[in-house]
């Protein structure tokens, strides 16, 4: 059963037109997934229920090691709509990249494999992408819910959780989001602007990185645009132990070490770039030291977000401080 339903998916043809060539749909729903079996379904069944004749969903398996790849397969021999392919180099941008590669449609709306789409998910960024307001929107992204497995700590502060910026369609800059888990982009565009970079795409769990900042970052710089689409709504899973402060103490710390691959990327010749590297390891002694002794201060005032907040703060100074040391030592 599993080899005749591997056999259907990797028959259908993965990338057969250009964007927005004849027949081709105008949206491929891309869900990245590795070794999530028990969410998967889950994901695509919440797009099957929304989606008509006119989008495919395509399933990028990055390399999984459990029964991901049998429960994707199934999901394509039960559903025409669906395709899968493989991508063996581990990482989320590697993984995205080769959806933007493969979809067939002239926009490529990621899904997070372990959240599920709201209804009317898919009609609001069919109505929008059907007939955008201008004709220079590369990337369009809606809100992101936490599902938690278990109740938020208090020193928890929503926004570490959860993406709402209000209920106006609008533009906005590429540093207020979208978050890569709900978003759609112009393939062609991201094509010809060089997709995601895989250096800061996750290479593990759920880190927090920036390929979708620098990504939006880079089309904004060329002159696109990035919108806000409030009906376009997930839910996105927390387990248990991302609510601990020391997944996020990590996460912090790795989204410190994208943010100087980023910003390192922007400038232009070697003495700024030093320049910064130096700056930031001078003056991070100091920097952290004042957010441990204000967190400090906060716990006893029963202030836990302020108190989190800086504690996290440091956190992210000192994955800044690492990169900017190993970046100084590279060739």
């Amino acid at each position: 059963m599993t080899t005749n339903a591997a056999a259907h998916s990797s028959s259908k043809p993965a990338s057969p037109g250009k964007d927005g060539s004849p027949g081709s749909p105008l949206i491929t729903v891309a869900i990245c997934t590795r070794n999530r079996e028990h969410f998967l379904r889950k994901a695509v069944q919440s797009v099957l229920g929304q989606i008509a004749g006119e989008a495919e969903i395509l399933i990028i398996d990055n390399a999984s090691t459990d029964t991901t790849p049998e429960v994707a397969a199934r999901l394509a021999a039960d559903n025409p709509c669906v395709t899968v392919c493989r991508e063996n180099e581990v990482g989320l941008s590697a993984a995205r990249n080769t959806a933007l590669s493969k979809a067939r449609g002239k926009y490529v709306l990621f899904l997070d494999d372990d959240a599920v789409a709201d209804a009317g998910w898919f009609s609001a960024y069919h109505r929008f992408l059907s007939a955008p307001p201008s004709g220079r929107i590369a990337v369009v992204g809606g809100a992101v819910l936490p599902d938690y497995e278990v109740w938020p700590p208090k020193w928890l502060a929503p926004e570490l959780e959860e993406l709402n910026l209000g209920e106006a369609v609008k533009r906005i800059s590429a540093r207020d989001g979208p978050w890569g888990g709900n978003s759609a982009y112009r393939r062609e565009v991201v094509l010809q602007e060089g997709m995601f970079d895989t250096r800061l795409g996750r290479k593990g769990p759920s880190l927090g990185a920036h390929e979708e900042s620098e990504l939006n970052q880079r089309l904004e710089k060329a002159g696109y645009e990035i919108w806000w689409l409030p009906p376009a709504r997930i839910k996105h899973f927390i387990p248990a132990g991302r609510v601990r402060l020391q997944w996020h103490l990590r996460s912090q710390f790795n989204q410190g070490r994208s943010s100087v691959i980023l910003r390192l990327g922007s400038m232009g010749g070697e003495a700024p770039r030093a320049l910064f590297r130096l700056g930031r390891v001078l003056v991070a002694p100091f920097h952290i030291a004042i957010c441990l002794l204000a967190a400090a201060v906060m716990l006893p005032r029963r202030q836990g977000q302020t108190a989190a907040a800086y504690l996290l703060r440091a956190g992210r100074i000192a994955g800044i401080t690492r990169e900017s040391l190993v970046c100084s030592r590279r060739p």
